[in-house]
C-alpha cells in the first residue's frame, strides 16, 4: 500500500508540472488517504495517536480544499 501511495504522490507530481490542477489535487487526495489508512492500522492500539493523525488528515483536507477553489478561479 505505501509503495502505491508513492505512486499516486508521483503522478500528482507530474500533473503538477503539467499544470492539471484537479488531477494534481485527485492524486494527491488518493495518496494522503492510503497514507491515513495505514497509519490509523500501524497505531491501531494508540488512541492518541490515532486522534492526532485524524484531526491532521482533517486540517490537510481543508487546506486542499481551499488551494483547489483558489485555483480553479
Amino acid at each position: 500500500m505505501a509503495i502505491i501511495s508513492n505512486v499516486f504522490l508521483v503522478i500528482g507530481i507530474i500533473f503538477l508540472v503539467m499544470m492539471n490542477i484537479p488531477m494534481t489535487i485527485t492524486m494527491f487526495v488518493l495518496s494522503l488517504a492510503i497514507s491515513l489508512t495505514i497509519f490509523n492500522t500501524l497505531f491501531r492500539d494508540r488512541k492518541g495517536m490515532k486522534i492526532a493523525i485524524n484531526v491532521s488528515f482533517i486540517i490537510v483536507m481543508l487546506a486542499i480544499i481551499f488551494a483547489y477553489l483558489v485555483l480553479t478561479k
